[in-house]
């Protein structure tokens, strides 16, 4: 009997892998928000993603009650194509959208949100930049009905998660016009015995105040993007993070996140997740400690 001819596999490109695991990331994620109208009854955590948008802010939470915010929106479109590997084909509404300070590398994505998804609150401080893409937020026609002004001693609550503005005070409007970064809006998120602080572009002059007012926490949203110009060392012992997260441009011109400010960390003993080496990263919690992973989206 003739000998079959052996069979010879073809090995695996590289785009072929990336495609497969882009499609079995994909799946992951649709099947994750599917699972919220299959299994109504199971228990639904608290997740915070940082999203990996280059050089500045976004963050989106979907609430265990299923709200979802964006807080800030990165410097370019980059947002929306995660927010769609987040967010199931049909889902065009966030609950909410949060711009802590008008600089562009954190409100030029959300115009972009603001054109694609319906929004029912947006959340800011009323200080303007009076660039461009601020003025685009600011005369969007989805949001001319108004926009709500958020300062220290407000609170938003979302089933048991608490969002409370620790920093701007109203007193403080005017002090330092020049520096906008002093105006961002910080927020302790809490729920159970998880706290996470979100301090977007706030420097040192900022975290004197910001640290007495919380404690202790769990998990620290560095300051402008890892700048030597914020996480003073007096901060971190006031705060003590546990987990420190660092959004951040690969090889960005600024230099960021400063080597100083990663010596702090480590000094104080926080783990550290950066998105130039984690891409996205996705914090869980179901009202206990917090576990923060990385988590790369396929897009």
């Amino acid at each position: 009997m003739p000998r079959a001819a052996p069979k010879h596999s073809l090995p695996l490109n590289t785009q072929t892998i990336s495609l497969v695991a882009a499609i079995f990331l994909l799946s992951s994620v649709l099947w994750a928000q599917a699972a919220a109208f299959i299994f109504p009854w199971q228990e639904k955590p608290l997740r915070v993603w940082m999203l990996d948008v280059g050089q500045g802010d976004a963050f989106f939470i979907e609430f265990p009650t299923g709200e979802q915010m964006l807080i800030d929106g990165g410097p370019d479109d980059s947002v929306l194509a995660k927010l769609g590997s987040l967010l199931l084909p049909w889902d065009r509404n966030l609950d909410a959208i949060v711009l802590t300070h008008p600089d562009a590398d954190h409100v030029t994505g959300l115009v972009g949100v603001l054109d694609r998804y319906k929004i029912d609150t947006v959340y800011e401080t009323g200080i303007r930049a009076h660039t461009p893409y601020d003025e685009a937020f600011v005369e969007h026609e989805s949001i001319l009905s108004g926009r709500t002004q958020l300062i220290a001693g407000d609170v938003i609550e979302l089933g048991e998660v608490t969002l409370t503005v620790v920093w701007p005070d109203d007193s403080q409007a005017g002090t330092y016009p020049e520096k906008r970064n002093n105006f961002s809006i910080n927020l302790l998120l809490t729920y159970g015995e998880t706290t996470l602080l979100l301090t977007g572009d706030s420097e040192s002059i900022v975290e004197s105040s910001v640290g007495s007012r919380v404690g202790d926490i769990d998990v620290l949203k560095v300051g402008h993007h890892g700048s030597l110009t914020s996480t003073s060392w007096e901060f971190l012992q006031a705060t003590r993070p546990e987990i420190a997260l660092i959004s951040m441009g690969r090889e960005n011109s600024y230099g960021h996140p400063h080597p100083t400010i990663i010596q702090r960390l480590e000094d104080i003993g926080a783990a550290i997740f950066r998105t130039d080496f984690h891409q996205d990263v996705l914090l869980t919690s179901y009202g206990g400690e917090p576990n923060v992973e990385p988590s790369p989206l396929p897009f």
